[in-house]
């Protein structure tokens, strides 16, 4: 039997997790190909056949089942080995993975990481917009910032501010809603589960409220939809606020706080750190924004 190459069993778990190698691949950002080679490669080197690839997909084999049973705890030691280590660097350079919602880093945070990057031009922030909060306890993120109001206990961190929303609509819009006066507004709906019961402006009040005329649950589209004057678009101040074709024709609504996350591991860390720094003093200088005061 040849000696074990680690790298494949990382990859040979990966695709165990999840299993398939297309969704595997996508989450490595390896080739499909590339990555059905290396597990062939490591079966090869193992003289054992690891899945049972069938048309309905992939399954364990017993040697599967047994590499990962031991795999996986050596998998989450390494990583845990990489945050102490990383905990202990204390140079101003580097990597630091960063998770975010994708909005806030579009309308709140772009602007002034230009500043950060010119200031620590030796920190590389790589921005990722996944929201699994498990991601900083395994390396595969640093710090994380997480729209919830129940962050868990596993990890350090401080609330930065409130996500809020509000309701917006188009001049060309609310021009129809004078003169139609409908039982209720056209509706940009964000998706199912969503509720919006914040109060109208008493100038755009309707008997019934928001009636759903389309379902777009991507935001920009919401807000692309109210600039065209399709209907009512129920946005995060920090978009709807920002954009001088919208009106704000609602109360604000409190969907959630924002918290802060990171690994106590990497407390200690001097790029660490500096970015958490960063990262509170821009929310702290945005408030009024995120409240929609402004």
């Amino acid at each position: 039997m040849e000696q074990m190459n680690w790298d494949d069993v990382r990859l040979f778990l990966a695709v165990a997790d999840v299993g398939s190698f297309r969704r595997a691949a996508t989450h490595l950002d390896v080739g499909h190909s590339t990555l059905s080679r290396r597990i062939e490669s490591l079966e090869d080197s193992l003289g054992v056949q690891l899945f049972h690839r069938q048309s309905t997909g992939l399954t364990l084999t017993p040697a599967g089942e047994e590499l990962m049973r031991t795999g996986q705890p050596i998998q989450l030691e390494f990583a845990q080995l990489q945050v102490r280590m990383f905990g202990q660097d204390t140079a101003a350079k580097g990597t630091i993975r960063f998770t975010a919602p994708s909005l806030l880093v579009s309308h709140l945070l772009l602007e002034p990481m230009q500043t950060f990057c010119n200031r620590w031009p030796e920190i590389h922030i790589e921005v990722d917009h996944s929201l699994n909060l498990l991601d900083l306890a395994t390396k595969e993120a640093d710090i994380a910032l997480r729209m919830t109001n129940n962050p868990g206990d596993q990890l350090i961190g401080r609330k930065v501010g409130d996500y809020c929303e509000a309701a917006y609509a188009s001049e060309t819009y609310l021009q129809w809603f004078r003169e139609a006066q409908p039982a209720a507004h056209r509706w940009l709906y964000p998706g199912p589960g969503y509720k919006f019961d914040a109060r109208f402006d008493s100038r755009y009040q309707p008997p019934r409220g928001l009636q759903k005329i389309l379902t777009v649950p991507d935001v920009e589209a919401q807000m692309s939809g109210a600039e065209l004057g399709m209907g009512v678009a129920t946005l995060p101040c920090i978009v709807g606020d920002q954009r001088p074709q919208l009106t704000r024709i609602s109360a604000v609504l409190k969907r959630s706080d924002i918290w802060l996350l990171a690994h106590k591991n990497t407390r200690n860390n001097k790029r660490m750190q500096l970015f958490r720094d960063f990262l509170v003093t821009t929310f702290e200088q945005r408030q009024e924004r995120l409240l929609g005061a402004v």
